[in-house]
């Protein structure tokens, strides 16, 4: 997500508020995955998203570019991986063999290669294949072509390089018709690199009830990851987002709820179904149970349980972040809440951080948001 001039996951957000959905991820769950090289180097632990740079329609679109001071600074402050998001779609041929443009693929190999150096490991994560999403069946032979290209690319990258298949499939790209496909992609990635661990999303935005309810993973494959994205509850994570829809730009909700005073919601929201109710229990129901509070993190999480329990797989929360119309204590509060659920679970994380209004790091001014980044360690 960034503030300006195009939003990072611009449909997600309404969707998973509209059905009560969200996510997370994680990586050193049942069972423990054996670790090589640094520390946390294959346990993705603590990690952080270098978003909008390479996901962005070309590197600078929206207003990040890579380089090595940020690297230097995730790695100082104690991050274990950097989640890359890359748009390879955007640099491939529309026609077969859909060839990545070699350009793009050394900016990657640079990405990779700084983190490398800092010791970290790095998640190859294909983001924005927004043509998949809206014809998979189209477009199922091209993304077949990237993988094949990416492993080839890396199979000799050290195992602190993991693969994610796709970031967040939805749209046309319905549960039963991802799991038909990322199973053909594995087919795929597997012949030519056979041990990478490879992080797969649930379906509908990665939503964390999808991982529960409908993502099937290859039986035997011990080396891969479910994974889900955590913004819930989005109410408050994603208020006053210019690029979201109406019905999210009721501003003053605090975490967690109920809140000192109601808040309400402005007539956008009130004529929303959903969100006039969600309104009402956060401004009246107790705190044990409020929708905009502990318990919405907690149904979340139990979801990505009844994953692990029912697969033996680990899970991965890839993102996880708090806007900033939100008030800065409340967003201290939801992020320290986060983490600590996904750590008490044996789940890893990669904050979000898109440059713009979900950013924790300023990149001009090269400091932290100390006490979000607190919430992250302490």
């Amino acid at each position: 997500m960034t503030s300006a001039p195009k939003p990072l996951l611009p449909r997600r957000a309404f969707v998973l508020g509209a059905l009560g959905l969200a996510g997370c991820i994680p990586l050193e769950a049942a069972p423990s995955p054996p670790r090589s090289g640094p520390a946390g180097a294959t346990s993705l632990r603590r990690g952080i998203n270098a978003g909008n740079a390479l996901d962005a329609p070309t590197e600078g679109a929206w207003g990040v570019v890579l380089d090595e001071p940020f690297f230097d600074a995730v790695a100082a402050a104690g991050f274990d991986h950097v989640r890359v998001p890359i748009r390879f779609n955007a640099h491939a041929s529309k026609a077969p063999p859909f060839t990545i443009d070699e350009d793009f693929f050394r900016r990657v190999d640079w990405a990779l290669d700084q983190i490398a150096r800092r010791g970290m490991a790095a998640v190859i994560d294909l983001h924005h294949h927004e043509e998949l999403m809206k014809d998979p069946d189209a477009e199922g032979a091209r993304f077949l072509e990237l993988w094949r290209q990416i492993a080839v690319r890396y199979r000799g990258r050290p195992a602190s390089v993991i693969y994610e298949l796709l970031n967040e499939p939805t749209d046309k790209l319905t549960a039963d018709r991802w799991n038909t496909l990322l199973a053909q992609a594995l087919k795929v990635v597997r012949p030519v690199d056979p041990d990478r661990r490879i992080i797969v999303d649930s379906a509908f935005w990665a939503a964390a009830k999808e991982l529960k309810g409908s993502l099937e993973l290859p039986p035997g494959d011990t080396r891969l990851i479910g994974s889900f994205h955590m913004y819930q509850p989005i109410l408050f994570t994603h208020q006053g987002m210019p690029w979201m829809p109406p019905e999210f730009q009721t501003e003053g909700i605090t975490f967690p709820g109920p809140p000192q005073r109601p808040v309400e919601p402005i007539k956008a929201a009130a004529d929303v179904g959903w969100v006039a109710d969600w309104f009402r229990q956060y401004n009246t129901v107790p705190a044990a149970n409020n929708p905009g509070g502990p318990a919405a993190i907690e149904e979340q999480f139990e979801y990505a349980r009844a994953f692990m329990a029912r697969t033996g797989l680990p899970v991965y929360m890839g993102e996880f972040g708090a806007a900033d119309k939100g008030d800065h204590a409340s967003r201290v509060t939801w992020t320290r809440m986060v983490r600590k659920a996904a750590e008490a679970r044996g789940i890893g994380w990669a904050y979000w951080d898109d440059g713009g209004s979900f950013k924790i790091y300023d990149r001009k001014a090269a400091t932290w948001d100390r006490a979000l980044l607190a919430a992250l360690f302490d």
